[in-house]
């Protein structure tokens, strides 16, 4: 898996770097991770005195898109993964954002070294998601948020890889392939499952957000290829 995303990462941040180019594209996700990392005193009241700019994780950062769009926010953001392509390139965009070799199952940190924790697109492809949840766990201080957002990227009948083209599809095939998805343990997307894994790892307040803005900017400037434009969740819960 991680040759996979090492080895498309130029062709994937091309994507995903084009999309954010539209202003529209940049407000919508900015509304979504300000959404995300606000403090709501009436469901998590250890942050309410929490400082402005906080101490952020983006585990299985990619190329970076996430981090730096919440770096964007006055949040000090460091950024983790295992593909040394994807990594190559985020650290050309690096503006002010840390980015650095690291599983997102098995992030190098301290406990209590993050005020947050975020991904995006990363829970579906998470080999063992009950060690990952409890990293995250111990990394937050009390009150720290954990927001990751998702979707059920693979529908039952859907052909594995649908829409990548020739020797991207047959990586992709190659690696998720002959079996693997179905060991993913959020791979399936189904919203009862991911919190379940959440409050399971010791997470309280859990929520599950649909983020219907996203699903109508989708359908305006369309997505990337081997997707159509579908609902994606934003999960939050926070460390009591």
């Amino acid at each position: 898996m991680t040759a996979y995303w090492s080895r498309w990462a130029d062709e994937y941040d091309d994507q995903q770097t084009a999309r954010l180019r539209s202003a529209d594209a940049r407000r919508t996700w900015r509304g979504v991770w300000e959404r995300a990392l606000a403090p709501d005193p009436a469901v998590d009241s250890a942050t309410a005195h929490r400082p402005d700019a906080l101490d952020v994780l983006d585990v299985g950062t990619g190329s970076g898109n996430a981090a730096i769009q919440v770096a964007g926010l006055g949040h000090r953001v460091t950024g983790i993964d295992l593909a040394p392509g994807m990594l190559a390139r985020a650290r050309v965009k690096a503006s002010g954002v840390r980015f650095l070799a690291g599983d997102a199952i098995d992030p190098p940190f301290s406990e209590g070294s993050f005020d947050a924790v975020i991904c995006r697109y990363v829970l579906w492809t998470l080999r063992d998601a009950e060690r990952a949840v409890a990293a995250w766990h111990r990394l937050l201080r009390p009150g720290g948020i954990l927001a990751a957002v998702d979707s059920a990227w693979f529908p039952e009948g859907g052909e594995l890889g649908e829409g990548l083209e020739s020797a991207r599809g047959e990586d992709f095939r190659h690696a998720y392939g002959a079996g693997v998805i179905s060991e993913l343990p959020l791979a399936a997307g189904r919203d009862d499952e991911v919190r379940a894994a959440l409050e399971a790892g010791g997470f309280a307040q859990v929520t599950a957000t649909p983020l219907h803005e996203v699903l109508e900017l989708d359908r305006r400037q369309g997505v990337a290829p081997g997707h159509h434009p579908q609902l994606q969740v934003l999960y939050r819960a926070v460390r009591a």
